[in-house]
C-alpha cells in the first residue's frame, strides 16, 4: 500500500489522453477498452457511453482512495460487470470519463483523476475521455445508452433493485445468495441479540429458533414475513428497495427502537433485506453509530469485519454520512479513541442503561465474545 506522500505526488500522464474518435473506434471494432463512468449514479442511469461500467465514490470511499487503500472493483456493485473489470483490468486498456473534464491536472483531487492514478499504480493502462460524457455524446450519439434505447441498463445503474419476492432471480443477485467463502449460511452475531441475515435466513425457523431470534426486521417491499402468524415473533417491515431514489434513512428511528427493545428484552433480533448485503447492513451500521457511539467509519468496518461480503448503495452511504452529522460524530468523532479499545470498555455487565443514559448513546450491551474489535 502507497503512503500518502507517494500517492499524493503521482500526477497524471496527458499523453496517454483518448480522443472520442478512438474511443468510438475501439468500441465499433470491439477492441480490448474497459470503460470506467466517473460520473453521480443519476446521470449514468439517465445516459452512459456503451459497455461503460459505472463508478460513483461517496466521500468515505474517496479518503480510502486518496489513502491508496481501495480496491477499485470492491466499488463496482453489479456482479457481471465486477468480473469484467476483474478479468480484463490488466490486459485491456482501461479508459475512464466524466461530463467535460479535458485535463486531469486541473482537478487533482477530483473523483476520476483519483482513480486514474490507483488504476495506474496497480499496474493498468489507463487513459481518460478527453471532453468526457458531453463531448462524446455530442459527435457519436449512437454509441449512447440511456434508459429509453435500452432497459438494460436497470441492471447497471439501479443496484440491485428487483421484485424481492422472486428470492433466486434478483440482480442482488441470485449469485450472492449463495454461500461464498466469506458469506455464512447462518445469521452473522453483530452484538448479543444482533444479527444480520438475508431472506434465506428470514425462513429457516430451526435456525431462527436456535439463535433465540423472536424480532424480525424486514427491510424490503415484497419478501414475505414468512412467520408472522406464530406468537412467537414480532415483525417489522420498511418496504425499502435497494435503488438509489430510495430514502431508508427515514426510517432509522423506528428500525433502532425495533432493534433496542428486542436486546433490552435478550431476544435476538434479525435484520435482513434480500442478500444481506446493503439495505440490511445500513440499518445495522446506523445502530452500532447510534448506540455505540461510533462514527460511520468505525462502525462501516465493524460490521465488515464480521461479514466481509457487505456493499451498501452508494445513496445509503451518503445516508449514513448524514446520519453521522445528525450525531454530532462529523468532524470530531473518536475515532482513534475507538480504535484503542472494545465497546466493551464501556458496558455495564449487559444491563440496559436507565432513559438518560440512552440518550447519551452509550453502549447498552457488550460485545458478542467472538465479535471482532
Amino acid at each position: 500500500m502507497p503512503s500518502r506522500e507517494v500517492f499524493s505526488i503521482m500526477s497524471c500522464d496527458t499523453s496517454d489522453c483518448c480522443s472520442p474518435e478512438r474511443l468510438r473506434d475501439e468500441l465499433r471494432t470491439n477492441g480490448k477498452v474497459v470503460v470506467l463512468d466517473c460520473r453521480p449514479q443519476a446521470e449514468f442511469c439517465s445516459a452512459h457511453i456503451r459497455s461503460a461500467i459505472n463508478i460513483t465514490l461517496p466521500s468515505l470511499m474517496q479518503k480510502r482512495l486518496k489513502r491508496g487503500n481501495l480496491n477499485i472493483s470492491s466499488v463496482i456493485h453489479n456482479n457481471e460487470a465486477k468480473e469484467r473489470f476483474t478479468r480484463s483490468c490488466k490486459s485491456h486498456l482501461i479508459i475512464l470519463y466524466d461530463e467535460c473534464s479535458t485535463d486531469l491536472n486541473a482537478n487533482p483531487s477530483s473523483v476520476i483523476t483519483l482513480l486514474v492514478k490507483k488504476l495506474r499504480q496497480d499496474g493498468s493502462k489507463v487513459s481518460f475521455l478527453i471532453g468526457g460524457f458531453s463531448t462524446f455524446q455530442e459527435r457519436f450519439p449512437e454509441y449512447v445508452q440511456s434508459q429509453e434505447t435500452d432497459n438494460t441498463i436497470l441492471g447497471l445503474c439501479n443496484l440491485r433493485i428487483t421484485d424481492d419476492s422472486a428470492y433466486g432471480s434478483t440482480s442482488e443477485s441470485s449469485g450472492d445468495l449463495e454461500n461464498t467463502p466469506h458469506m455464512s449460511p447462518f445469521p452473522v452475531e453483530v452484538l448479543p441479540y444482533l444479527y444480520l441475515g438475508n431472506a434465506k435466513n428470514s425462513a429457516d425457523l430451526s435456525q431462527l429458533k436456535k439463535n433465540g431470534i423472536h424480532y424480525i426486521l424486514n427491510v424490503t417491499p415484497n419478501v414475505p414475513n414468512m412467520f408472522e402468524d406464530d406468537g412467537n415473533f414480532k415483525y417489522l417491515q420498511i418496504p425499502i428497495s435497494d435503488h438509489w431514489s430510495q430514502n431508508l434513512s427515514s426510517f432509522f428511528p423506528d428500525a433502532i427502537a425495533f432493534i433496542d427493545e428486542a436486546r433490552k428484552n435478550q431476544q435476538g433480533v434479525l435484520v435482513h433485506c434480500l442478500a444481506g448485503i446493503s439495505r440490511s447492513v445500513t440499518v445495522t451500521v446506523a445502530y452500532l453509530m447510534s448506540k455505540q457511539s461510533m462514527c460511520l467509519n468505525e462502525a462501516y468496518d465493524f460490521v465488515k469485519k464480521c461479514k466481509p461480503n457487505i456493499s451498501p448503495n452508494f445513496t445509503f452511504m451518503g445516508q449514513l454520512l448524514d446520519w453521522e452529522k445528525a450525531l454530532h460524530h462529523e468532524t470530531h468523532c473518536k475515532c482513534s479513541a475507538h480504535s484503542q479499545r472494545s465497546p466493551t470498555d464501556e458496558e455495564d455487565d449487559g444491563i440496559a442503561p436507565s432513559d438518560s443514559d440512552s440518550e447519551k448513546a452509550s453502549p447498552a450491551f457488550p460485545l458478542a465474545e467472538n465479535s471482532p474489535v
